[in-house]
């Protein structure tokens, strides 16, 4: 999977997937939310039940510490990713690449 961040977008082979606005992943170009972003955590859609965290740059599950995967490697599979919290990198991971 080759996604990139470009212009508050993430695309794959020119195909917008999802789009970042202020503390929300939406699908495609439009404004329904895929998942939200609050402190460390993502939650599902506009709820409040977390499924992951991110503390120390690893991601973890929901509030929990297991380990799940670092931010280090996901930004190496996202292109221009640097401009993104590590928490938004976390919930691409989890919507998008799991």
């Amino acid at each position: 999977m080759a996604l990139e961040y470009k212009n508050g977008r993430l695309t794959e082979r020119g195909k917008t997937l999802a789009n970042v606005k202020k503390d929300r992943l939406n699908s495609g170009t439009g404004s329904s939310a895929i998942c939200n972003v609050k402190d460390d955590r993502v939650r599902i859609k506009t709820g409040s039940s977390a499924v992951c965290n991110v503390k120390y740059g690893v991601i973890r599950e929901k509030t929990g510490s297991k380990r799940l995967k670092t931010v280090k490697d996901v930004r190496k599979e996202i292109k221009n990713s640097e401009s993104l919290s590590d928490v938004f990198v976390a919930a691409v991971w989890w919507f998008l690449m799991r």
